[in-house]
């Protein structure tokens, strides 16, 4: 767990480009790229630099998930 706890804001990049999760942001699943950043009182409060993390709202609650390896079933 890198971090746990209320932002203002993340901002982030997916195959369309960069976008912004504000509060009360709707139910979302999205693939990232590049990395995403975190905000608090306007402040930028963390940068994390990744290739690729899966990304998850659902009821307000942001889940990143960095590092997970390609499972090949056959």
């Amino acid at each position: 767990m890198i971090f746990e706890g209320n932002v203002d804001r993340i901002t982030s990049y997916n195959e369309v480009g960069q976008f912004d999760i504000y509060p009360m942001h709707a139910n979302f699943i999205s693939i990232l790229k590049k990395g995403l950043m975190l905000y608090k009182d306007h402040q930028k409060l963390l940068d994390i630099k990744f290739e690729q993390a899966i990304l998850k709202i659902k009821k307000d609650v942001v889940g990143i998930y960095v590092g997970i390896e390609e499972l090949v079933v056959e």
